[in-house]
């Protein structure tokens, strides 16, 4: 999703649950720069983390960790996977689509559609509020 996600809307979001600046700027940083520190293309493992359904049990793992050692970069490696889970789709379907002319470019919030949307805002704020309750 971009900077656009990944960064932007993802510091907006973390400051609207609260987070302080350094903090929300913190966790946004981690999530875009997920993409250059694992890139897809780089290894088998790499991809897992981009799409569904194993970039869930990333999400989740990364969500663990955060919480355990209070961890803002590892909190932003959480959110990445699981906006890029919603995103591109199971087993990057999403991409193969794209690709094949039949559907819109799954890393393009302006094309995307409104529950897509919706549900990547659904599982940042979510991400967002169990490291905060500690609820992970």
């Amino acid at each position: 999703m971009g900077p656009t996600v990944h960064l932007t809307l993802t510091r907006a979001w973390c400051l609207e649950e609260g987070y302080p600046q350094d903090e929300a700027e913190a966790i946004a940083e981690a999530d875009y720069s997920f993409d250059a520190r694992f890139p897809a293309r780089a290894s088998l493992a790499n991809i897992t983390r981009h799409f569904a359904p194993t970039a869930w049990l990333w999400s989740r793992r990364y969500l663990t960790l955060a919480c355990r050692f209070r961890d803002l970069e590892r909190l932003g490696y959480a959110i990445h996977c699981a906006q890029d889970a919603v995103s591109h789709g199971t087993l990057g379907e999403g991409h193969l689509l794209a690709y094949a002319g039949l559907r819109r470019e799954p890393d393009s919030w302006d094309a995307a559609p409104r529950g897509v949307r919706t549900r990547i805002e659904r599982v940042t704020r979510s991400r967002l509020r169990r490291y905060r309750s500690g609820t992970c």
